[in-house]
């Protein structure tokens, strides 16, 4: 939980996602980042960029759109019926 004091039950249904206490922040593990880089030829990226700092902004690669993601650590998952699956 990123040393904050919120646990919660996140749920995902049809690739819309709740939290039902708390935001984002309060789930993110703050340290880490990740990224998608599209639109570019990966060689453009300046290699000193990478590894990122804990904590860093992902860099920007020339010519290329990014999709910035926050990091979540799951503890556990809720075992359900899908009724597509029979299971």
């Amino acid at each position: 939980t990123g040393d904050r004091q919120v646990t919660t039950m996140l749920t995902v249904e049809n690739g819309a996602w709740k939290l039902y206490e708390g935001s984002l922040y309060d789930v993110t593990h703050l340290p880490c980042r990740a990224a998608r880089y599209s639109g570019s030829d990966p060689t453009r990226a300046n290699q000193r960029d990478f590894p990122v700092k804990p904590g860093a902004v992902m860099p920007s690669v020339e010519g290329a759109e990014k999709q910035d993601y926050a990091v979540l650590f799951v503890i556990g998952v809720e075992k359900t019926f899908d009724p597509r699956y029979g299971r």
